[in-house]
């Protein structure tokens, strides 16, 4: 690995330890109200806004389009239905086992069961947004005419 992609898969962890504390206290405040993997989606979708939002400022700073910030935006959502197939299909598999049926009475339970999925999910959302969203845009060069 690049030094330069180490350091941006750091950055991008950090990001991503942010939008977990959001993600986590949003499944917590909707787990109240919605089924759980609805709560789930609904938590999810508050963490990609913050993550597009902080990697366009923050890890892909230099690559973040600035003319097509609307294109960039569906492109990185697209990017993270993909990673949120792994993400809330993992906690689907985890609340629905008989693990979580011993466990399921734990406060904690249905947001220790988010860890697992989000771990997927972060490894797929780097490669998307490293190699698709942000890609490094080639540079052109001028040459005067002859």
């Amino acid at each position: 690995m690049k030094k330069s992609t180490f350091i941006q898969f750091i950055k991008f962890s950090l990001v991503g330890l942010i939008s977990f504390v959001i993600d986590v206290f949003a499944m917590w405040v909707f787990s109240h109200w919605l089924p759980l993997v609805l709560a789930r989606a609904v938590a999810f979708v508050l963490a990609v806004l913050t993550n597009w939002v902080c990697h366009r400022l923050y890890t892909f700073k230099s690559h973040a389009s600035h003319q097509a910030k609307l294109k960039e935006a569906i492109t990185f959502l697209t990017a993270s239905l993909v990673g949120m197939i792994p993400n809330v299909g993992i906690y689907w598999w985890i609340v629905h086992s008989d693990w979580y049926v011993n466990y399921h009475s734990m406060s904690l339970a249905p947001l220790i069961a988010m860890i697992p999925g989000i771990v997927a999910g972060q490894i797929t959302n780097f490669v998307l947004s490293k190699y698709w969203v942000f890609k490094e845009q080639p540079v052109v060069a001028v040459h005067p005419d002859h």
